[in-house]
Order: C-alpha cells, then sequence, then structure tokens
C-alpha cells in the first residue's frame, strides 16, 4: 500500500485512515484495531515463553536452535513496528509521524524475512546430513552464521526492491511460492535421504558400518526433519495466504476490497505469530516437559512427573528383552570407543 506521506514508495497491507474517515467506517476500523493489539499483546506474552523455551531448554542442535531464534527474532520486530502502526492510527499526533515511515520499513522487513524462512531451515538440515560424523559434538557455529550472512542481505534487498517499487508485486509473490515450495522440498529430500542411510545401517551390508555418534546423528537428522516437515506445513500455509494477499495491490479493484484484504492480512499475520511457537511446542517433547514442569511448580506440587522412556525418534519404547538391548547397546560403544 503506498504510504500517507510519499508516493513513490509502498509498504505491506497499510491503512491510509483518511479513506476510512471519509466513509465513516472509523469505529469499525478502530474496533478491529483494538482487537489486533489484544491479539499482539498475548502474542508477546507467548513469544516471550517461547524465547525462554529456545534459550534454557536444549530441543535441537544449537544451529538449528539459532535459526528459530532469528525466526523469532523478526516477529518480535514485526510486532512491535505494527503496535507503533495502530497507537499512531488510534491516536494521530503530527510530532510523531516520523514513526510511520520508520515502523512500516522495519514491519516490511520483518515480514520478508517470514516469507522467505524456509529454505534457511533445509540449507542447516543438508549440513548436518553432510557432516554426519561430528555434527551433534560440535557446535559448528559458522553454519548458522554463514546461512544467516547470505540469507539477510538478500532478504533486506527484496523487501527494499519491494518499498521501492522496483519490481512488480506479482514478482515478490511468485519469489514467494517458489522459495517456500523449495525449502519443504529440500526438508522431504533430507529426511528421505537419512531415513535411507539408517536403514543401511540397520539392515544392509558389511561396508555400511556407523559408529554410536553416526548413528545418533541420523537419528537425530530423521527426528527433526519430522519435526520440521510440519512446522513448514504451517509455514507454507500462512506464507501462501499471507503473499496471496498482496497481489491485491496487483489487481485494480475496489479500494474498499482493498482494504479489507489488508485487515485480513493483518488478523492473518497474527493467527501466524500465534499458531506456529504452539506446533513447534507440540512437536518437542523437551519443550513439553519444561512446560509440564513450570506447571508443576506454579501449582507448588512436589510429585516427580513420570517419563515414558522413548527411542531416539522420540517414539514410546516397549522393551522385551533388557538384557539383550543392554548387550547390544555396550557392543556398539565398546566398539566405537577402542
Amino acid at each position: 500500500m503506498w504510504s500517507p506521506s510519499t508516493s513513490n514508495v509502498r509498504f505491506i497491507t497499510f491503512i491510509n485512515t483518511s479513506y476510512i474517515e471519509a466513509e465513516n467506517l472509523e469505529n469499525v476500523f478502530n474496533i478491529l484495531l483494538k482487537l489486533e493489539v489484544v491479539g499482539l499483546l498475548l502474542s508477546f506474552l507467548e513469544f516471550l515463553y517461547t524465547f525462554y523455551l529456545l534459550i534454557f531448554v536444549r530441543a535441537m542442535h544449537f544451529n538449528l536452535t539459532f535459526l528459530f531464534i532469528n525466526y523469532g527474532g523478526q516477529y518480535f520486530g514485526s510486532m512491535v513496528s505494527r503496535l507503533i502502526i495502530i497507537y499512531m492510527q488510534l491516536n494521530p499526533n503530527k510530532n510523531l509521524e516520523y514513526l510511520i515511515p520508520l515502523a512500516n520499513y522495519v514491519r516490511t522487513v520483518c515480514l520478508f524475512i517470514a516469507m522467505y524462512i524456509l529454505p534457511i531451515f533445509m540449507v542447516e538440515r543438508c549440513l548436518a546430513s553432510f557432516f554426519v560424523k561430528n555434527y551433534e559434538k560440535s557446535r559448528k557455529i559458522w553454519v548458522s552464521l554463514m546461512i544467516l550472512s547470505i540469507f539477510h542481505p538478500l532478504v533486506f534487498a527484496s523487501a527494499i526492491a519491494y518499498i521501492q517499487c522496483w519490481l512488480p508485486v506479482l514478482f515478490h509473490v511468485i519469489s514467494f511460492f517458489i522459495v517456500n515450495i523449495i525449502g519443504y522440498i529440500g526438508v522431504e529430500f533430507c529426511f528421505l535421504y537419512n531415513s535411507k542411510r539408517y536403514k543401511k545401517f540397520s539392515i544392509g551390508p558389511a561396508k555400511f558400518v556407523y559408529g554410536l555418534s553416526e548413528r545418533f546423528q541420523l537419528a537425530e537428522n530423521i527426528k527433526m526433519c519430522k519435526v520440521l516437515k510440519k512446522v513448514q506445513i504451517s509455514i507454507l500455509f500462512f506464507n501462501i495466504g499471507c503473499s496471496s494477499i498482496l497481489l491485491m495491490d496487483y489487481f485494480e479493484v475496489d479500494i474498499m476490497l482493498t482494504y479489507i484484504s489488508y485487515v485480513a492480512f493483518n488478523f492473518l499475520a497474527l493467527v501466524y505469530g500465534i499458531t506456529i511457537p504452539i506446533i513447534v511446542h507440540f512437536l518437542l517433547p523437551e519443550w513439553q516437559k519444561e512446560t509440564r514442569r513450570r506447571v508443576h511448580s506454579f501449582c507448588c506440587k512436589t510429585r516427580a512427573i513420570e517419563e515414558v522412556p522413548k527411542s531416539t525418534f522420540g517414539e514410546k519404547m516397549i522393551y522385551q528383552d533388557h538384557k539383550q538391548e543392554a548387550n547390544i547397546y555396550f557392543n556398539q560403544f565398546n566398539k566405537a570407543t577402542h
């Protein structure tokens, strides 16, 4: 949407309130803004708890955690900038009008990060598959730093191109679709590749010999790919939905219909921000365990939380012969350490 202060830039779903006032829809618009504020504040509380889990609960490799923190960081920036925009629309102040384009710039860049986010998880899992022998032993911080050092400049340049109208909206929407689909297919490929290697380890010929660390990393790759596939389906759904709404800027439609689509975009983005952490929490047993511990602690219950033994894939284990399984494990351990 075109900025109210300039005519040669556009921002994602910015609504000019002067048109709303001219149509006598100010009351309805203000109610929607206040509802959005309530949702954003609830989302902020959820964000703080999710950030706590990412920092203090180790549920995945450091690099993957760092990428999720980056993902959450863009939502925080988008959320704060959106709150500033809403505040300025509900409480106009000429002395603070300069905040509107600044907040719109920040929000647009952050939304572009969200739209292009899927490939960074794909690249990280591909590198985890390549360095299967020692990836879990070492943080390999350079992996996440390399990914983000390439990702952010490209996304920032794309966002500026959108704001400055250097490229048509249709180009950006198509690129969103292509990048998201590539990201999803890439994780699916990593899942199939690691599953095939793990199967060869289990029942294949003798030449496929892995130590315990390699076997653990293969299992971890498979487990995290399963998690990422489910998370990516949700991200893909919201990204395609939000991107499709942006096409309203490309086609010539009634301005009221365009503004309705913008309101839909803002609420869809809000639901997006609230839903993804819930899905990730549901998929990570470590986060669920910490949440249960916090709830028990808050309720002043000292009873120990029973944990069901699980396999390396997070599945419930059924023990048939404890002695046999123990012998298999320690035989593998001795081979790996001698």
